[in-house]
């Protein structure tokens, strides 16, 4: 028996019969490219394959074997892709991952960059702080030494001022003092004078 006996177009029509309840599933589904289609595609060309071996059909086998090796270089060629798609994504998820580390570091560097300002800033406040206090300290103390030096020469001056009015009492008082000495010394001169002539007087009475 050959395939001579059997119409080719009979065989090629019973295939597309047999498949096309699947080849319209899988494109209602929208898998008409996916591996289900591929496998199909396969499976036919082992049929004629196997059909052309079977009844030495040289042309329906050459036949199978390209639709063999359509579906399955269409079976590489998706492989590749979905590797391709693959890795791109694993380089799309890296790329995501470097740059949310970068923004991780950058918002790092900016935090301690803010902690850095604000305590340099708070380093310098107290600088600030404690030079303001030395400053008030030293003007107080400045006041102080002023102050007591004041009433040091204050109480210097009154001293020497009670001094001075003491010695000018005592200058009077000494003056005063003459006076009455010398007062008294005339006096008692005057009495002596009287009494002197008192006796002269007397003297000449008797005689």
């Amino acid at each position: 028996m050959t395939m001579q006996t059997v119409p080719k177009r009979i065989f090629d029509r019973s295939l597309k019969l047999a498949r096309a309840p699947l080849d319209v599933a899988l494109g209602v589904t929208g898998s008409s490219e996916s591996s289900a289609k591929r496998a199909l595609d396969r499976i036919e060309g082992s049929v004629r394959s196997a059909t052309g071996t079977l009844f030495r059909d040289e042309e329906l086998a050459r036949e199978g074997r390209q639709v063999s090796f359509a579906a399955n270089q269409r079976e590489r060629a998706a492989r590749l892709q979905d590797e391709a798609q693959l890795r791109e994504q694993e380089a799309a998820r890296s790329v995501e991952e470097a740059a949310e580390k970068t923004a991780e570091a950058e918002a790092e560097a900016r935090r301690k960059a803010a902690e850095k300002r604000r305590k340099a800033e708070q380093r310098q406040r107290e600088r600030e702080s404690r030079a303001a206090k030395s400053a008030t300290e030293r003007k107080q103390k400045a006041a102080k030494t002023t102050a007591k030096a004041k009433k040091a020469n204050a109480k210097r001056d009154k001293v020497a001022q009670l001094e001075k009015i003491e010695a000018k009492e005592e200058s009077i008082e000494t003056k005063e003092a003459a006076v009455r000495a010398q007062r008294e010394a005339e006096r008692l001169k005057d009495a002596a004078s009287t009494a002197k002539q008192a006796r002269k007087n007397g003297e000449t009475s008797g005689s």
